[in-house]
């Protein structure tokens, strides 16, 4: 064990940022990438539902942007092999949550590693306002 008079010179774990932060210890949550919907808030979309009146939800981030990819796909669908997401299962439960209709199709598939997948398909009328909140 090092004697404290043998340790390395470590200045830069004292060193502040223009905010006054220790710049030796950032923060991994600060240095990642935030996705454009997440940057973009919240988005206001109006859903028909195949019976009942119409509604609006309010929705950001992960679930947004999943309820776009599947207005964008229409009757074919998203899968997450070609829409790679981390937790797709997690953003079709919110959005179920919300009243959104949304089929889970399995469907099989080959390869390196042989298996099945879902593809999720929206079933009711779902448009996106402009603006937002």
């Amino acid at each position: 064990m090092l004697g404290a008079d043998a340790a390395p010179n470590r200045s830069d774990l004292t060193e502040t940022t223009a905010r006054g932060r220790d710049a030796g210890k950032r923060d991994a949550v600060r240095d990642r990438k935030i996705s454009p919907s997440k940057r973009q808030g919240y988005a206001v979309f109006t859903v028909e539902p195949t019976d009942g009146a119409p509604f609006k939800v309010s929705v950001k981030g992960r679930v947004r942007w999943a309820v776009e990819r599947l207005i964008a796909a229409g009757e074919k669908g998203c899968t997450p092999l070609h829409q790679p997401a981390p937790r797709w299962s997690g953003y079709i439960r919110e959005a179920r949550l919300l009243g959104l209709e949304i089929e889970t199709v399995t469907e099989k598939h080959g390869g390196d590693y042989p298996g099945h997948h879902g593809r999720y398909v929206l079933r009711c009328k779902v448009t996106q306002e402009r603006g937002g909140l």
